[in-house]
């Protein structure tokens, strides 16, 4: 398909992260590249006309979110919240709702009518809300493991996202054979 954004494309973890004086494979390098290729998949299936497709989109986009959104919870936001634990830090429960409210709505979308207003409308909102999320985490988050972490742990929660990840994608690989 042109234009189509595969999941594994948009879980590529070779890029070069957008950031400056961050090691390719630093956890935010990695969070970052996730984050804008799931923008790009909703993007491209915003762009999509053709109904069959638009839903295979779909379906690859709320696949990768999954995954996306289990290795974070799992990897990141249980590592950064063990490192401060016993502070007053807020914990990572709006991300966690972020995360449940866009699956939702592809749920949503998945019985729907591609094209159709609530289609759009749905597809609108699902885009807020991971550019929310993106904010939330590329902000605070972001502040929060550079101030907890050094370099090379950060390399290693990287390295631990994308095992994570990598994991997931082959349990859900499994499940659909």
């Amino acid at each position: 398909m042109a234009g189509s954004v595969s999941v594994t494309a948009m879980s590529n973890p070779r890029m070069a992260p957008a950031e400056t004086g961050v090691a390719a494979n630093d956890v935010r390098g990695v969070l970052r590249r996730d984050h804008e290729s799931a923008l790009a998949g909703l993007d491209a299936l915003r762009a999509e006309a053709d109904p069959a497709r638009c839903l295979s989109r779909l379906a690859e986009l709320r696949r990768f979110w999954v995954i996306h959104a289990l290795a974070e919870e799992t990897v990141v936001y249980k590592t950064v919240e063990n490192a401060e634990r016993g502070g007053s830090a807020p914990r990572a429960d709006e991300r966690f709702v972020e995360h449940e409210l866009v699956e939702g709505l592809f749920d949503k979308l998945s019985r729907s009518r591609p094209g159709a207003l609530e289609w759009h409308a749905r597809l609108n909102v699902a885009r807020s809300l991971i550019e929310r999320h993106i904010e939330g985490g590329e902000g605070d988050l972001f502040a929060r493991l550079e101030r907890r972490f050094d370099a090379a742990a950060l390399v290693e929660m990287g390295e631990r996202f994308e095992l994570a990840r990598d994991k997931l994608t082959l349990l859900e690989e499994a499940k659909a054979a």
